[in-house]
């Protein structure tokens, strides 16, 4: 159970996050959404070579991309992603990793 509510949710992304555009490609929509903007750290590991880098990784209100799925897009700061990965919180949050 989310300790937070959805309205909690929506005044913390106003305090820290940025105005975005949710593009649903399967619907053909747009919605204004606010989301916060990170570039995360991840590592890959492949036989012996190891790779290290960053990808762009969107927070955002579940409620606000209910239907998200792969292949939909996030335009953010005059750049606009695609979605390749969507990880809710089963708390209120989806955390959306990004790629221009």
């Amino acid at each position: 159970m989310a300790v937070e509510t959805d309205a909690m949710r929506s005044e913390f992304l106003a305090d820290w996050g940025s105005t975005a555009t949710y593009g649903d490609t399967s619907a053909g929509s747009t919605s204004s959404i606010t989301a916060m903007l990170k570039r995360e750290y991840y590592e890959e590991t492949a036989g012996d070579v190891t790779v290290q880098s960053s990808s762009p990784v969107a927070h955002v209100r579940t409620s606000d991309v209910s239907s998200v799925v792969h292949g939909d897009t996030l335009a953010i700061s005059g750049t606009t992603y695609t979605i390749v990965e969507v990880s809710p919180d089963n708390e209120g949050f989806t955390q959306l990793r990004l790629r221009v």
